[in-house]
Formats: C-alpha cells, structure tokens, sequence
C-alpha cells in the first residue's frame, strides 16, 4: 500500500489501533512523500471564478449579500427558523 494512500487502512469504528497507524503513517513521511502528496492535491483544485473587474476578495465575501431583504427581515427569518 502506498504510504500516502492512508485512507485504504481498514479502520472499524472506535478502532484506535487503525487510527493510531494512520498517525503514524501521516507523521512519519519523508519530506519527498508529503511534496508528491501536496503537489497531488494541489492538482485536484478546482479554480473559483474570477473576481469582478475592480473587486478585491474583500469586495465580494464581505458586505451585501445577493438579494434584497433588509437586516430586519433577515433577522425575522432567523427567529422563526430557531
């Protein structure tokens, strides 16, 4: 089994042995296997859209949300929600 495959160790719930092994297995890599294994996900990286001309990552997590409900009907949807 390739040591970065670490998913493919049987694990039974509440089996600390296989836990334990895949600890081990994920602690003792050489810096060779965590690169190969970083660069491996990094390909699997699916890019986000673009940014809006003008718009920093700020501008768009931040801010108005898509819509137009007001802070107090958002609140009220949240009070019926809890």
């Amino acid at each position: 089994m390739n040591e970065l495959e670490v998913a493919d160790v049987p694990a039974e719930a509440g089996d600390r042995d296989s836990l334990a092994e895949i600890v081990r297995r994920m602690t003792n890599r050489t810096p060779e296997q965590k690169l190969a294994h970083r660069e491996r996900i990094t390909q699997s990286i699916i890019p986000g859209r673009p940014l809006p001309e003008g718009k920093t990552i700020h501008d768009v997590v931040c801010g108005q949300w898509p819509g137009d409900e007001t802070d107090e009907e958002i609140n009220e949807m949240l009070e019926e929600l809890s």
